[in-house]
């Protein structure tokens, strides 16, 4: 009997093409088009999964984003996860692979843009050592706040 609980399980990795009709379900989106992305090295698509069952996901978009002082930044975005597993860890679990993905490319930081009304994910960056800039970007309801975190 498996004795792990909530967020122990679930594993994150790359998505494949087999992936998408799942991710399709569990989280309606344009995976296809994240996917053929991450096949022409601008992204890196990866999903968390509890077994068989996608429960989340993120997009490490390698053009990155101007942040002053630095040039481009790796941008971590598109993190998703169900509705009903949220505020189980998958975002956070998500984001450290992420992390882990721009560390491997030597990367010394990363970026993410949140609209600011989205409370619940301003906590989650905040409690995850991203600071704000004071900069925005352009989020799909209007300017998102541009917040970074440095990776040691």
């Amino acid at each position: 009997m498996d004795n792990e609980s909530g967020v122990e399980r679930v594993k994150v990795r790359d998505v494949m093409p087999a992936d998408v009709p799942l991710l399709e379900r569990a989280l309606p989106g344009d995976h296809a088009r994240q996917l053929a992305n991450a096949a022409a090295g601008r992204r890196t698509f990866l999903a968390a999964w509890d077994g068989e069952e996608p429960v989340g996901t993120a997009v490490v978009r390698w053009t990155g984003l101007p942040v002053d002082g630095r040039g481009p930044v790796a941008e971590i975005g598109s993190l998703e996860v169900v509705p009903t597993r949220r505020g189980e860890g998958i975002g956070s679990r998500l984001v450290a692979a992420a992390e882990q993905r721009v560390r491997e490319r030597g990367g010394t930081a990363a970026a993410i843009v949140v609209a600011g009304d989205n409370r619940d994910a301003c906590r989650l960056y905040e409690r995850l050592g991203y600071r704000g800039t004071g900069a925005r970007r352009a989020v799909a309801d209007g300017a998102g706040l541009l917040l970074v975190r440095e990776l040691g």
